[in-house]
């Protein structure tokens, strides 16, 4: 994807995305994923609630900690405090896409498929670390040809699987700026990484809403598909001392 039109998601409640674009065009050399924003130049970027980088925890804050299920509490609601207060369907849309992950993690758990996996990461609770990333508010910025920021094209869901960047909708047809077209439209227009749908909106159901559901697996079949095949993710925490370069 060419750095000048947008090398970044931004995600969460962000006023000033310009300034982050700015930040992020001043150090070409970052890459990953922050507390803000994303880094897309990775072709292969796949993001999971235990990737490294969107959410760090320090040594101290584990003693606060009695069981995993206290972790994916706290976990959980870290992405919803990314939620605008006012934003129902998207606070939905997490409530429901966790608890239909966390019921995918327990059958997987006790089912002969955790055979396969290391004893100490086939629990229900430690699987949920691989579920893949639900990104709030995700926007991404346009640029002009010099690379001067244009303005974001804005959406209400997004995951980054397989180099793929899916970004979704809950309008329902609702009227949409004519700017806010055109800003998607550009982006569009540069890269076929980007996959969009426009989704029913989501209801609050005390476990999910199953059709939303239907919908979002259907738009992106491999959400089902978050065990990796090599590795696991631990949890959300990544003491420095584990650091290494393979």
């Amino acid at each position: 994807m060419s750095r000048e039109t947008s090398s970044i998601l931004i995600y969460g409640i962000c006023e000033t995305p310009s300034i982050l674009w700015d930040a992020h065009k001043n150090n070409p050399n970052d890459i990953g994923i922050n507390r803000q924003y994303i880094c897309l130049d990775n072709d292969l970027l796949t993001l999971r609630i235990g990737s490294r980088g969107w959410l760090e925890v320090k040594s101290e804050q584990l003693l606060q900690f009695q069981s995993d299920r206290d972790l994916n509490t706290f976990t959980k609601e870290m992405l919803f405090s990314k939620v605008n207060a006012f934003n129902k369907p998207i606070k939905n849309a997490l409530i429901s896409y966790l608890a239909w992950a966390e019921h995918e993690c327990l059958k997987i758990s006790e089912s002969g498929l955790s055979n396969n996996l290391d004893p100490l990461f086939a629990k229900a609770g430690q699987l949920f670390f691989s579920v893949f990333l639900p990104l709030p508010h995700p926007k991404i910025p346009v640029s002009d040809k010099e690379g001067q920021f244009i303005g974001v094209a804005n959406f209400d869901l997004g995951f980054c699987i397989n180099g793929k960047v899916y970004l979704l909708t809950f309008s329902e047809g609702q009227f949409i700026r004519k700017t806010e077209r055109d800003l998607r439209r550009k982006l569009f227009e540069t890269s076929k990484r980007f996959v969009f749908q426009d989704l029913s909106k989501p209801q609050n159901n005390n476990v999910f809403d199953k059709v939303f559901i239907s919908q979002l697996l259907n738009t992106i079949p491999t959400l089902k598909e978050f065990i990796p095949k090599k590795g696991l993710p631990h949890g959300i925490y990544y003491p420095e001392y584990l650091e290494f370069n393979p």
